[in-house]
């Protein structure tokens, strides 16, 4: 696991959903820049509720439940 992808988000079911997906193609199916997605998961900033919801999508295409809570990193869910 390169270095930039450890630590205990990493390790959470959201890190290793990303880590498995990819960075850059969830950024890329998203729209968004890498940068983001490496932010969520050291947990600097949380996902919008909207972009926490396509990846709720995107998961449940790939057979991987993850609730918002996860997603945002057990903040809270309304936004």
């Amino acid at each position: 696991m390169p270095r930039h992808q450890s630590g205990p988000r990493w390790e959470s079911k959201f890190g290793r959903f990303i880590g498995e997906y990819g960075v850059l193609e969830l950024a890329s199916e998203l729209r968004i820049d890498t940068t983001a997605v490496y932010h969520w998961v050291s947990g600097r900033t949380v996902p919008r509720l909207e972009n926490a919801l396509a990846i709720q999508k995107i998961a449940r295409r790939e057979r991987v439940d993850l609730s918002i809570a996860e997603i945002r990193g057990h903040r809270d869910e309304i936004g």
